[in-house]
């Protein structure tokens, strides 16, 4: 197992539980020392003309990461489990190889927000499923933090979808005042 996807597997240990929950154990050679997601740059703004408008900021992930690798044990009741637990892992060594970039949104303010996770997190679940990035957003600050292949075109996708989500209740509203 490569060190380097270590975070970006586990989970935060959500995927171990998983593992534990299918009956399997896992034991490592070796643990990363530091957290692979590396942090919002502090580089001068991409659009200096507008000072009061978002920024999108994109940097390779893993670029800071441990090198190396760990091997992982696997001890479970039968050969099915230990199985099983073996498509889990390289299935998730499979997305963590492809999360090749990590993108910042970073909004002047929160009031976007809503828009941009939409009813009970619709929209970011939306995104995730369209494009298999972790979308992840803080209550202390306004940034937008996305891990994934396509974060390139993540803010054009966004930016649609709020818009289509404004033209339906703009149509909505029509309708209701015309049509009652």
């Amino acid at each position: 197992m490569p060190l380097k996807y270590h975070h970006a597997i586990s989970q935060y240990g959500s995927f171990f539980k998983t593992l534990r929950d299918f009956g399997v154990l896992v034991e490592h050679s070796a643990k990363p020392e530091k957290l692979t997601i590396p942090s919002r740059p502090t580089s001068a703004r991409i659009d200096d003309a507008d000072s009061n408008g978002p920024e999108w900021e994109v940097v390779p992930n893993y670029q800071d990461a441990d090198e190396g690798d760990s091997t992982w044990t696997l001890k479970a009741r039968d050969e099915a489990l230990l199985d099983k637990a073996e498509s889990l892992i390289k299935e998730a060594i499979d997305q963590a190889a492809s999360s090749t970039h990590v993108g910042f949104l970073t909004l002047p303010d929160r009031s976007m927000f809503s828009k941009i996770i939409g009813t009970k997190g619709a929209n970011i679940i939306r995104m995730r499923n369209e494009t298999g990035a972790e979308i992840n957003t803080s209550r202390e600050n306004t940034t937008i933090i996305i891990i994934g292949q396509l974060v390139l075109d993540f803010p054009l996708r966004m930016f649609m979808l709020i818009r289509l989500q404004v033209l339906r209740q703009a149509f909505l509203l029509l309708r209701m005042r015309y049509l009652g």
